[in-house]
């Protein structure tokens, strides 16, 4: 699960119905919990049904230190 905060994983999903986008409840690599709106997720692929295991994440949510990983 990638967030504007970082990578985590997901505990569980909460569905409010079809008014309502879903809250996503993370836990980040730091052991922090934060609940996020389905608009603010982006969820690896699955190669079993040809989705991309790399989602396209915005560059406002890469990290100062990922952007040193990759050079930028």
């Amino acid at each position: 699960m990638y967030t504007p905060l970082g990578q985590g994983l997901t505990y569980f999903i909460m569905d409010y119905g079809m008014s309502v986008n879903s809250c996503w409840v993370v836990r980040l690599a730091k052991g922090e919990v934060k609940h996020f709106d389905s608009n603010d997720v982006r969820v690896e692929g699955n190669p079993t049904y040809v989705f991309p295991l790399k989602p396209e994440i915005p560059d406002s949510w890469i990290t100062f230190r990922e952007k040193l990983v990759k050079g930028n």
